[in-house]
């Protein structure tokens, strides 16, 4: 999928999403993702993550395999993705969950000695957690709130070589890699006049992995009283080693990229 074509439709979409939803603007104290009442509030939103990836990947019965791709190798070797949020909340208390799956391809390091190949890397990235809202205030139209959140993350994984010599196409053996880990961290909504809003989100995670974390930041727009648009960066690092295995696995990467997205609240 060329950077193009996604670009035309991320604009078409953004445009067709506006013109729905700019005539039903109301003030509404904040709308549903921020009313404080015994009453469920809910958010549906669909994104779309560009990251870059750069680390080391258990493939296949092999040593791990350092690999590297930019933004731009990412978009035109991306195969498949589904990328999805929800929350659900009823006055401080609320529940949210998370959901990635992606069929792509990257690149094995320049520096490596099999640099003409390819890692095919399938992943299922799921995660469920609860937060507390600990503090809310600022605009009527625009509140801002800080909620704490802690959940659990399952992180799967399989990985094998791929490439295409004289015509002829190699497909290595999958690795297959998969952990759950303990998630801890702070969201926040900082608002910057009645229709634009910072989030931000931080976490880190372990038991399962080493270590992973997690930070992103967004610039939200509030088109209507249930629509939202948004446009941000989220950057994760990855470190999960298993040693007691003839041939260590490792999955130690960093993604990191823009992301857009839109909201439905209710």
């Amino acid at each position: 999928m060329r950077m193009t074509t996604l670009g035309s439709r991320a604009a078409v979409t953004v445009a067709l999403l506006l013109a729905v939803a700019l005539p039903a603007w109301a003030q509404s104290e904040g709308g549903p993702t921020a009313a404080m009442d015994d009453q469920w509030h809910f958010t549906v939103a669909p994104y779309m993550w560009f990251s870059g990836i750069k680390g080391d990947v258990s493939v296949g019965n092999l040593p791990p395999i350092p690999i590297e791709a930019p933004i731009s190798d990412i978009l035109s070797n991306f195969d498949f993705g589904l990328e999805g949020h929800f929350e659900a909340r009823k006055n401080r208390l609320g529940l949210g969950f998370d959901f990635i799956w992606s069929d792509l391809g990257v690149p094995v390091a320049a520096d490596a000695q099999i640099a003409d190949f390819t890692v095919d890397i399938r992943q299922l990235f799921t995660e469920g957690f609860a937060f507390y809202r600990v503090a809310t205030g600022g605009r009527s139209d625009n509140p801002a709130h800080l909620d704490v959140l802690a959940g659990a993350r399952y992180m799967g994984t399989r990985a094998r070589l791929q490439a295409e010599r004289a015509g002829v196409e190699f497909d290595g053996e999958f690795k297959e890699l998969s952990w759950v880990d303990a998630v801890v961290g702070l969201k926040f909504r900082a608002p910057l006049g009645s229709r634009l809003a910072i989030l931000g989100r931080g976490d880190i995670a372990g038991f399962g992995s080493k270590l992973t974390w997690n930070l992103s930041g967004d610039l939200a727009f509030l088109a209507s009283e249930h629509w939202s648009l948004g446009l941000g960066w989220r950057y994760m690092d990855i470190d999960y080693e298993k040693d007691d295995t003839t041939i260590p696995q490792k999955f130690d990467l960093a993604y990191n990229g823009p992301r857009v997205w839109f909201a439905y609240a209710w």
